[in-house]
């Protein structure tokens, strides 16, 4: 009977030992998983940031001049939406993150459709409406890009992108207070034209 017992006790042993170590290799391999995704994520977004900053500093002008019939004209490429990685596991990290990471991409693409909206009833030769709404997102998404790599950067232990001349957050941050007092005067400007309009009817 003792000797069933001690049997017994040596098979639970055996398998909670052997337990242990299998779910020991699978929490560090998806640790590992989740740092090699983050750090593939970082890279993503902080050369979005870079990108969406060119954006927000174009001003139509090339080398401080008006295309030859007075317009202006932008200088730099729309960036297309941030495309991940199709080989990573993103169930290696947790489902807010992987949710704020993977929604992204649409949330470009609605700002996007606005920016286009507005080039349909912006006028030469300043094309005001269309410059002011494209700055106006691409500053929000420049800062959600840096906000969503600073977290990966902190959660997962990544030295983060060091500006030594110049901080990209701060930039965008005035940049967007200031283009979001133009646009909310802008917005004021033809509420008072339409409501001007009706009273004359």
């Amino acid at each position: 009977m003792t000797e069933a017992i001690i049997g017994l006790v040596g098979v639970v042993i055996g398998s909670g030992i052997s337990w242990f170590q299998s779910s020991w290799s699978n929490r560090r391999e998806t640790k590992k998983n989740a740092r090699y995704l983050a750090i593939r994520l970082v890279c993503i977004f902080d050369k979005y940031l870079d990108d969406c900053t060119d954006v927000v500093k174009d001003d139509g002008l090339s080398y401080g001049q008006r295309t030859p019939d007075g317009c202006l004209k932008a200088q730099v490429q729309t960036p297309v939406p941030p495309a991940y990685p199709d080989d990573i596991d993103w169930k290696s990290i947790d489902h807010e993150l992987m949710y704020r990471i993977l929604s992204f991409p649409a949330e470009v693409e609605d700002g996007n459709r606005m920016i286009k909206a507005a080039a349909e009833i912006a006028d030469p030769p300043d094309f005001e409406e269309w410059f002011e709404e494209r700055k106006f997102y691409y500053c929000q998404f420049g800062l959600t890009a840096y906000k969503l790599s600073d977290d990966l950067c902190k959660k997962f232990g990544i030295k983060k992108k060091v500006y030594n001349d110049w901080n990209p957050v701060d930039d965008l941050k005035q940049e967007l207070e200031s283009v979001t007092s133009a646009r909310q005067r802008r917005i004021e400007g033809y509420t008072k034209e339409v409501q001007a309009t009706s009273g004359q009817l």
